[in-house]
């Protein structure tokens, strides 16, 4: 689905549930090529709340455009002028789950029923069917096709497993319900941040040693 674009204004937004933010974060922060924008941040509350409170704001300011950011990761200098650049209704940044099992937060097939999406080459546009909201542009028209609250915790598609989605994937699956595409432009590769960085290089490897400990554990098995 195409959106027209009519006054550009840019706007960031960032939900701030951390007590502390990591300097790696804002040195990437006051580092990173951006138009003027507008400062959205909200405090204090469920991530679904604070996230729901920014896209409000966006709107009473007649944002075009908005940037959902994490203060947990670090971004490259040219993360906005590359998903800028793309003109789309909704792309985001290449990020890491920054705990085990570390991988890409690229995900396709049905909601409750996700798999990882793995079949890309470094640096393509990608299309998925849900990612994280830690780096997400979206056009601000999206929101006016969505009933909100835009963000939300829903119960889990996938009876069996039971429990709750997160907000993020909630809000993909609205989106891809609305008749939007979700892209991720995996030349942004974005370092999330926890006691060490998780990036591509360190996924990589725990991906790599992953699969080598499941290779020995059935080999085990067969010798037993």
């Amino acid at each position: 689905m195409s959106l027209k674009i009519s006054n550009f204004k840019f706007g960031i937004g960032i939900p701030n549930t951390l007590l502390q933010v990591y300097s790696a974060f804002f040195d990437s922060f006051i580092q990173m090529e951006r138009p003027d924008f507008e400062y959205i941040t909200m405090k204090n509350g469920p991530i679904d709340d604070l996230r729901n409170r920014i896209v409000e704001r966006a709107l009473y300011l007649g944002c075009s455009h908005l940037l959902m950011m994490d203060t947990d990761q670090s971004y490259p200098i040219d993360t906005i002028t590359k998903l800028l650049k793309h003109n789309l209704p909704v792309v985001h940044g290449l990020v890491y789950r920054r705990y085990p099992p570390f991988d890409n937060l690229c995900y396709q097939g049905e909601p409750g029923k996700y798999t990882t999406k793995t079949d890309y080459k470094d640096g393509d546009l990608i299309e998925v069917d849900a990612c994280g909201t830690g780096c997400i542009l979206y056009n601000c028209q999206v929101f006016y096709k969505i009933k909100p609250p835009w963000y939300e915790f829903i119960p889990n598609p996938d009876k069996e497993k039971g429990g709750k989605i997160g907000e993020d994937i909630g809000m993909c699956i609205k989106l891809r319900k609305a008749g939007f595409k979700i892209f991720v432009d995996t030349s942004i590769k974005i370092t999330h941040l926890t006691l060490f960085g998780v990036d591509e290089a360190f996924s990589t490897l725990y991906q790599s040693l992953l699969k080598r400990q499941i290779k020995l554990n059935k080999e085990e098995e067969l010798t037993i």
